[in-house]
């Protein structure tokens, strides 16, 4: 009987220990806003909201949403959806994603992308770092994702919080 007990109170660590091992893997958290000027041919874009959350499940996948909002020389754009790749290296992470929902219909199904850099919690941390939302085919997201490539276009954020843990 004490045997009995035993396995099923290790079984039951095991699992817990899983479980904990699983929540502790390459994960990427946020929301941020920002606005820039003289960029990409327009004069305002504003990032009013960006949030997000990825979570690593096996090598190549991931789990996760976002949800994207700016304001290009006034026009509204949004797009959201499920985070389907995911590249953790130090605190930086490629995330990348499909289209689901979206103001433009002409973007739904197609892919998204972004890079995002967490510079710490102190006040005296630099701000965090993001992209705005690359779009383009689902295999260009994967790719994004697995060639992990260079800042092309880094903003520091004006608010909110970027989390990338280290694993």
């Amino acid at each position: 009987m004490k045997r009995i007990v035993l396995l099923t109170v290790l079984a039951g660590l095991v699992a817990a220990g899983t479980a904990l091992a699983g929540a502790n893997g390459p994960s990427a958290t946020g929301g941020s806003h920002l606005v820039a000027h003289d960029v990409f041919g327009l004069q305002t874009l504003e990032l009013q909201d960006f949030g997000f959350n990825a979570t690593l499940k096996d090598v190549g996948s991931a789990d996760g949403w976002f949800n994207y909002r700016d304001v290009e020389d006034g026009t509204p754009f949004s797009a959201d959806g499920p985070v389907t790749c995911l590249t953790v290296i130090g605190r930086d992470a490629w995330i990348g994603g499909v289209i689901r929902k979206s103001n433009d219909p002409t973007v739904e199904g197609l892919g998204a992308w972004w890079h995002v850099t967490d510079n710490g919690e102190g006040a005296n941390d630099p701000p965090d770092v993001t992209t705005f939302l690359g779009i383009g085919s689902l295999a260009a997201t994967q790719a994004f994702c697995d060639n992990h490539p260079a800042y092309r276009f880094p903003f520091a954020i004006d608010g909110g919080n970027i989390q990338v843990p280290p694993s």
